[in-house]
């Protein structure tokens, strides 16, 4: 692994500070993981987030739902690149005999039911849970607006007994919502309307130059990233590392983390960045910490093992922008 002065770990802004974890947590987290040869004896719990994780889901309305409390209007939703490839390894059999993965979202159960719709399509019934704003023990004033929330992942261990902060990642844009257990929590940026302009101009750039400088939110309303290419799909550009490419690192170090018998302790130990930061030359002194997606070199070492761990499973690497039907 790499001596570079950029990893520091132990400068990083520390936003786990230990006085505040419950001490047994704090105890798992602190010992050292070791390798294991066979991932299904030391299976893993992975929890994913949805918007900005999985999804950018900009402020405009698409249609109605109706619930127990009447119409409930949900709004545009555009999956995170390589959502395909993503689903397809999560379901992978050879991946479910390791991992079990579920979705946690602070969203409401109507908002939550589409998004999932969205990412895993008919293949939803294969999440071991989905879990909603309805799980999070707020009160009717917070639960009706936006408000702090916190996932602690005490409640999954308590319905899932098998699982523990030896074995469960927490897949989110927020360090907020995982301050509770911040080692088992895989920090990721944000995917919002930014990110999501971005993989549009790649995308369209070079066959629509002059639509370059308009907004993308008027441009491309039903455009999305469909689970499967439709008729009118978009010819794919000369390289997929312009697209967003967060999601396929997930997938590489999800694959690394299958031969960990502690995850919290891996983690804290600075396994993302120690890992990705592989190869890198060069100073200037600064420090990545928390946020190893700044680091292009790291974020393009993880997508590669991603890309990687695919093949090894003959997963095609679908970054899955289409026009919708």
């Amino acid at each position: 692994m790499s001596s570079n002065p950029r990893l520091n770990l132990s400068a990083r802004i520390d936003k786990r500070n230990s006085q505040s974890l419950d001490p047994i947590y704090t105890t798992i987290s602190s010992a050292p993981s070791s390798y294991i040869s066979h991932p299904s004896s030391h299976r893993k719990l992975l929890v994913l987030d949805l918007n900005g994780a999985l999804l950018f889901r900009p402020k405009r309305y698409t249609k109605a739902a109706h619930d127990t409390h009447g119409s409930v209007r949900l709004r545009v939703i555009h999956p995170r690149p390589y959502i395909p490839s993503l689903r397809e390894y999560l379901f992978h059999p050879q991946t479910k005999i390791w991992l079990d993965t579920m979705v946690w979202s602070s969203a409401q159960p109507p908002s939550v039911k589409d998004m999932v719709q969205r990412c895993f399509g008919d293949r939803h019934g294969e999440l071991k849970a989905v879990w909603a704003r309805d799980t999070l023990d707020l009160d009717p004033i917070a639960y009706h607006k936006k408000s702090i929330t916190i996932k602690d992942l005490n409640k999954l261990w308590k319905a899932f007994p098998s699982h523990s902060a030896k074995t469960t990642l927490l897949v989110d844009d927020s360090t907020q919502k995982a301050r509770l257990q911040p080692w088992n929590h895989i920090f990721i940026k944000e995917y919002g309307h930014a990110e999501r302009q971005s993989d549009i101009s790649h995308l369209w750039g070079s066959s629509h130059p002059d639509k370059k400088k308009q907004d993308v939110s008027d441009l491309f309303d039903n455009l999305t990233l469909s689970p499967s290419m439709s008729k009118t799909s978009l010819a794919p550009p000369p390289s997929s590392d312009a697209f967003d490419s967060i999601l396929l690192a997930v997938i590489g170090i999800l694959d690394a983390v299958k031969h960990q018998d502690n995850v919290s302790g891996w983690l804290k130990s600075g396994g993302i960045v120690l890992c990705g930061a592989e190869g890198m030359t060069g100073g200037g002194g600064g420090i990545i910490g928390d946020r190893w997606f700044d680091t292009v070199h790291i974020v393009n070492w993880w997508a590669n093992k991603g890309r990687a761990a695919l093949a090894e499973l003959n997963i095609n690497e679908v970054a899955g922008l289409a026009a919708n039907k």
